[in-house]
């Protein structure tokens, strides 16, 4: 993503967003030491995985609240419009909070206004202790933006992440909202209370690791096409 945004376009997140807090200008050190609560972390230790934020980088950070980061992020979108910035705001979710109602609500306005804003939905397959299929009635989350086109691409592929992004950000520029499912995968449980494996099997966990794993696919394709040496 962040090879095909600038730091003039704003990011928002949920929770958990140690690495767009990288990518965004923390150092790992700043940005372990907000998870252990210390004076030097990314924000002085007071907000943790739910907040880190850096506002000469137009990072938002992330929320405790399901979706609650979703309206802010069209608000985002909304700022660069009215300030006639040629930039597009990014707002990410998971699978989970595509079911909230201030998704729609936001995805409205922005339509409305043909605000330059990407809705762009993690889907790891799997939220707190359930399967999307068991918690989602449509789970082609790209087409959950009603008169919002959709894109749907492989979140494990770099390469594809960061075309995608570039063809999206320019789209969205020049006509408005975009909606976006980056497929990819979680490999552990949800939180500590979440074991990972009542609800699926370990060797789907396996399989994935085996054949589409992001590291390895990048490690492939760079000795397939002579990007590098092994």
């Amino acid at each position: 993503m962040e090879a095909a945004l600038t730091f003039d376009d704003p990011l928002i997140g949920a929770y958990r967003i140690h690495c767009q807090a990288y990518k965004r200008g923390y150092s790992v050190r700043q940005i372990v030491a907000e998870m252990l609560g210390k004076g030097n972390g990314a924000t002085k230790g007071k907000g943790g995985s739910m907040h880190y934020y850096k506002k000469s980088t137009n990072f938002y950070g992330g929320n405790g609240i399901v979706g609650a980061q979703i309206p802010v992020g069209a608000g985002l979108a909304f700022a660069l419009k009215y300030k006639n910035k040629y930039n597009v705001a990014s707002i990410m979710f998971g699978d989970g909070a595509a079911n909230q109602g201030q998704l729609y609500e936001a995805a409205n306005m922005a339509k409305l206004w043909n605000l330059p804003a990407l809705f762009i939905c993690e889907n790891n397959k799997y939220g707190m202790g359930t399967s999307v299929v068991r918690s989602s009635m449509n789970t082609e989350f790209y087409k959950r933006g009603d008169v919002i086109p959709g894109i749907r691409f492989e979140g494990n592929n770099v390469f594809e992440v960061r075309e995608a992004f570039r063809w999206a950000k320019d789209y969205a520029i020049d006509n408005g909202p975009l909606f976006i499912e980056i497929s990819c995968y979680r490999y552990h449980g949800h939180s500590m209370s979440d074991p990972g494996i009542s609800y699926r099997k370990r060797e789907e966990v396996q399989d994935y690791r085996k054949t589409k794993d992001p590291i390895l696919t990048l490690r492939d394709m760079a000795l397939h096409t002579n990007l590098a040496t092994a």
